[in-house]
């Protein structure tokens, strides 16, 4: 392993550590073939020096069984195992290639980093049972506003929740009468300090009161983590039988991550707003999965069998979708028009300059789920709106800068959102026992 400085590194040269900028934010992940993306990430977060393997240049000359000729084998191996996922998404246009290209390096670097040994993983998924037969539920007769109104829990929040976005809707609240029904709620309280003690607000001195997070955060953050704190805490009963509410809500933070990442990127839209409609997205699966568990678990199925995204499994077994669910709960909660429509229409945006944030959550969750890790047994990839994308006015090139700096920040997000609760063992894919 040897230094080498950033105006000395070149394309194919592998990154013995990782690479991290100023405010610590993961830039390059060790193992990592660097590209000229990478070089330019680097270089906006002011690295200076990178630790590389090998300073040949190009992967594949380092000589038999050298660092980089694992790399590319790692990565091809990785690119064919992940296809069948990316099935929706269109590889050869620009956004597409570098989001598939993307997650095989990242799988690629995250498989040599834990030792996985990729001739164990299946091509394609594990052989499926057919759904269950329609008879086995009844889902005639549904509608999703009936889902949300059959339980009085899922159209109210806790009260201390209402009180707070009551006071925050008056101009007449003060700061300080914000800190005290904050401080009412010991876990609201303990989340709001971590997140603005974590590097997301970049606070230079340690926030220990809440009158002082009132101050840091401001109104129009503090009622969208507010409403984004309410739903996480509103389905703290979802059986885990049904569903890994740790994965979900880890889907939900990468969303809602990659949203304010791109946001930023967009002036006239909010990184605040579209990180809660990111963090919601998906909100109606998990009335679904409490109200029509085997239903869920036939679109589930159904999904998985046929390679499709699970809005439109959803949609073949119940005749409407996750997102028209979404809309009718958070309609009846009174959220925001804004964060409702995201959740409504992430699936389907229309490219309207009006409903960016929305085509911004669109876009994330396609990252969200296309970076995802476990990598190879994911859901599959929702394809992408070129009306969408295209409103956005970006370019394919910001995503690798997108994808770096949103590992950490997805972590910091967890341990906001989570804090009782322990990442999962580092073993993504773990290979079938023997039997003896």
């Amino acid at each position: 392993m040897k230094q080498v400085n950033i105006e000395d590194a070149a394309q194919g040269m592998v990154a013995g550590e990782d690479v991290r900028g100023a405010d610590g934010a993961l830039v390059l992940a060790r193992g990592t073939a660097v590209d000229e993306a990478h070089l330019r990430a680097m270089r906006a977060y002011g690295v200076r020096n990178l630790s590389v393997v090998s300073d040949e240049a190009a992967p594949g000359e380092a000589g038999p069984g050298g660092a980089d000729d694992s790399l590319a084998a790692t990565e091809g191996r990785c690119r064919a195992l992940l296809a069948p996922r990316f099935a929706a998404l269109d590889l050869d246009a620009p956004f597409g290639r570098t989001v598939f290209d993307l997650a095989a390096r990242r799988a690629a670097a995250r498989a040599l980093a834990c030792g996985l040994d990729l001739d164990a993983v299946p091509a394609a998924p594990p052989h499926l049972a057919p759904p269950p037969e329609e008879s086995l539920f009844c889902a005639r007769g549904v509608d999703p506003q009936s889902l949300v109104s059959g339980e009085v829990e899922l159209a109210s929040l806790p009260e201390v929740h209402l009180r707070l976005l009551e006071a925050l809707n008056s101009e007449k609240t003060s700061a300080g009468e914000l800190s005290a029904i904050i401080g009412r709620d010991p876990s609201l309280a303990a989340r709001l300090l971590k997140l603005v003690n974590s590097p997301a607000y970049g606070s230079r001195v340690p926030v220990d009161t809440i009158s002082r997070a009132v101050a840091l955060v401001g109104r129009a953050e503090l009622a969208t983590l507010v409403m984004g704190l309410a739903a996480v805490n509103a389905f703290g009963d979802i059986d885990p039988k049904l569903c890994d509410m740790r994965a979900f809500w880890s889907h939900g933070a990468a969303c809602g991550t990659y949203a304010a990442l791109l946001a930023a990127a967009c002036p006239g839209t909010a990184p605040d707003r579209v990180f809660v409609g990111g963090l919601l997205h998906d909100i109606g699966q998990l009335v679904i999965l409490r109200r029509l568990p085997a239903a869920a678990g036939r679109a589930l199925l159904l999904s998985r069998i046929e390679g499709l995204p699970l809005a439109e499994a959803e949609d073949a077994v119940l005749g409407f979708d996750h997102a028209a669910v979404s809309r009718a709960l958070l309609e009846g909660w009174h959220f925001p028009d804004t964060l409702t429509a995201m959740a409504a229409g992430h699936h389907q945006p229309d490219g309207r300059p009006e409903a960016r944030e929305t085509a911004l959550v669109h876009v994330a969750d396609i990252l969200a789920t296309a970076w995802a890790w476990p990598a190879f047994a994911g859901a599959p990839v929702p394809a992408l709106s070129e009306p969408a994308w295209r409103s956005l006015g970006l370019s394919a090139s910001v995503l690798p800068g997108i994808a770096a700096a949103g590992e950490d920040r997805i972590r910091d997000t967890e341990s906001v959102f989570f804090p009782a609760q322990t990442p999962p063992p580092a073993r993504p894919h773990a290979n079938p026992r023997k039997r003896t």
